[in-house]
């Protein structure tokens, strides 16, 4: 029986790697062939490593830790063929990779069927010409268990391969392996080894009865110039397999599968798109791209075409005999609550839930790098979402305008029972004179009986208003917000949220105390994000203007950047931001009002201040910025602190 040792490499920008580990591993115990795993560690992050330590024990697995510089491909597979000469196959598979049952056996199988197979990848939603995009509505098992029912595998030939999950043979790379190697690659030469196994008559396949969810990354700084170096040896060839691959994709059998849904003319995420564009360009002063972006636009009006998804076609791609919850969002776009479902859905998915999302609209441009085991599903009017919502054992409001779906939705029987998500107090996001809207608020809570909240002031609120609650707190992914090793500056930074167009964010207060700290300490750089018009306002001292932050490893870079970050808001429904900036290695200061004071412990874990008291905040900060041994106390508190705020445990607590 065929040998195949398994590259299990744990990238620096990788965010799920125990979800990774942890499926590779019971995927292995379960696979038919022998199989040897082995760790090849580039991650400086130490709860990361220090849970690799444990589990090289338990697992009897082989680490090998290195910091420097990343290997070539070919460097990967020579090193992990040489820890077991027997082995027939090696996969190499990152760490930023989610693997489904059975996909090694799958994998073999493939290699298995024809010795000429060479190189072989499993379909993914995120890799060039072995892309499909995850249907609406279903998530990465659902794909994976539609494409294994229904089709019998044709393991197509495609032009080229991708390194992040490929299974390869020993035999055929040793042809190949003693060909010169162009030297100036960086880190990924696949391309050129995938090229020359088809020069020596191998095949590069897919596997298309495997899919697998991948998050791209640019890990490979200089992958301009090693496409550079690719063209100059390969580009008429890899032309011509292109120009013939494209109108005959040998994929249809698999995007077939998906392909048969009726349409409907959709003009609105064009036209948000269009508007987004042309904003940016007009923000740069780009004024001729603001024009080509205008009419690309309507000529893309013409053609704005959206899936109409049915309840029946979301029930081909459901996983039977699971639990079926529906998240119900006002909308997807940058906002921490909807951070936070996101991030839950994603968690009850990897613990075997067909948890999804359901939303009216969707902000594609400014979630674009977050990540989504599940494709939501975009339902535009009330009508279509009553009608078309998939068949759901709970469904779950998230605000306040999602209650009434969510108890309709349960007396149409499209749901068994609802549940109440309430993340904020939110009749409070109402000025006092807005008493019918407050009032329209409260009276949400009578549609639905279950109700969840995620801090002890938020329960208290509701029990004053006569509601009984269920806490749950929320949960920080620590395999993303951890401290990173930024070169800090030589000068003071104070890093906060604004958003003037929210008021309980305290934008005026969370100003004019950063003013007073710039007065004190003037060579303080001072870091806003939260808004994209910044440079609108009037602000009077210099800034980095972050505006809003799509890019959560960004975030959390600049997070670990920052001497000091601070809270200035009203109220807080929790405080997602400070608990990340603890995460990171921050020292905060918060107000001490809303669901903040479930982690905030004055002097022990950051420095906690009245709101709307500005010169408050700055002595505060000041505080910090001149009192190392209280900020390194404070830093070290936060980080016992989040520990106690897993994501795993919120998405177990929630079951």
């Amino acid at each position: 029986m065929a040998i195949c040792n398994i590259l299990f490499v744990i990238k620096e920008k990788s965010f799920f790697v125990k979800d990774s580990y942890i499926a590779i591993v019971t995927d292995r115990k379960n696979c038919s062939w022998k199989t040897k795993l082995y760790i090849l560690n580039q991650c400086n992050n130490l709860a990361i490593n220090n849970y690799l330590e444990a589990k090289i024990q338990e697992d009897n697995i082989l680490l090998n830790s290195t910091f420097s510089d990343q290997l070539t491909f070919n460097k990967l597979i020579e090193l992990g063929f040489s820890y077991n000469h027997q082995a027939a196959y090696l996969l190499i598979i990152n760490s930023n990779v989610l693997v489904p049952p059975g996909f090694l056996s799958r994998l073999i199988q493939c290699a298995e069927s024809d010795p000429q197979i060479a190189a072989i990848n499993p379909l993914t939603n995120s890799a060039s010409n072995i892309n499909i995009p995850i249907a609406p509505g279903a998530n990465f098992y659902g794909m994976d268990r539609l494409l294994a029912k229904n089709l019998s595998p044709q393991y197509p030939d495609v032009f080229t391969g991708v390194s992040f999950c490929s299974l390869l043979r020993k035999s055929a790379w040793k042809e190949v392996s003693s060909l010169p190697r162009t030297p100036e690659y960086n880190c990924d030469e696949s391309f050129e080894l995938y090229q020359e196994l088809k020069s020596k008559g191998y095949r590069t396949v897919v596997a298309d009865n495997v899919y697998v969810y991948y998050q791209a990354s640019d890990s490979c700084q200089d992958m301009a110039k090693n496409r550079q170096i690719f063209n100059g040896s390969w580009s008429t060839e890899y032309q011509r397999q292109l120009s013939h691959f494209l109108p005959f994709s040998p994929l249809h059998s698999s995007t077939d599968l998906l392909e048969n849904l009726e349409t409907s003319w959709d003009p609105v995420q064009s036209m948000r798109e269009t508007y987004h564009s042309i904003r940016t360009n007009w923000r740069k002063r780009r004024l001729l791209s603001v024009g080509k972006k205008a009419l690309t636009g309507i000529y893309q009006l013409t053609q704005a075409r959206r899936d109409i998804i049915t309840p029946e076609f979301v029930a081909q791609v459901t996983r039977p005999n699971r639990l079926r919850v529906t998240y119900i969002l006002p909308g997807i776009g940058i906002a921490g609550g909807i951070a936070s479902v996101i991030q839950l859905v994603n968690e009850l998915i990897l613990l075997g839930v067909e948890a999804r999302i359901v939303a009216p609209s969707i902000q594609i441009e400014e979630i674009e790098n977050w990540r989504f085991f599940s494709q939501p599903l975009i339902l535009r009017s009330e009508q279509e979402l009553l009608q078309n919502f998939p068949e759901s054992d709970i469904a779950v409001a998230t605000f306040w305008t999602t209650a009434g779906w969510a108890a309709e939705l349960v007396n149409r029987g499209k749901a068994k029972v609802g549940a109440y998500f309430i993340q904020d107090y939110e009749a409070w996001f109402y000025p006092e004179s807005e008493q019918k809207t407050r009032s329209q608020v409260k009276a949400t809570y009578d549609l639905i009986n279950h109700k969840i909240v995620k801090s002890d002031w938020l329960a208290k609120l509701l029990a004053e208003d006569g509601y009984n609650t269920t806490k749950i707190p929320l949960g920080m992914d620590l395999g993303l917000f951890y401290p990173r090793q930024s070169s800090k500056s030589s000068k003071p930074r104070v890093m906060a949220m604004v958003r003037p167009s929210t008021p309980r964010r305290g934008f005026t207060h969370v100003i004019e105390a950063l003013r007073l700290v710039k007065e004190t300490i003037p060579e303080t750089e001072v870091i806003l994000f939260g808004d994209d018009q910044l440079s609108t306002r009037h602000i009077p001292f210099d800034f980095e203007d972050q505006g809003k932050i799509t890019d959560k490893d960004k975030l959390a870079q600049l997070y670990s950047s920052a001497d000091v970050f601070l809270d200035g808001s009203d109220f807080q429904g929790f405080g997602r931001p400070a608990l990340e900036a603890m995460a990171c290695g921050t020292a905060c200061v918060v107000t001490n009002v809303g669901g903040v004071t479930e982690y905030a412990v004055d002097r022990k874990n950051c420095l906690v201040v009245p709101p709307q008291q500005p010169k408050v905040f700055a002595q505060k900060i000041i505080e910090l910025l001149t009192n190392k041994n209280l900020k390194c106390s404070l830093i070290a508190g936060g980080l016992k602190t989040v520990n106690n705020y897993c994501h795993k445990q919120e998405a177990s607590k929630t079951l």
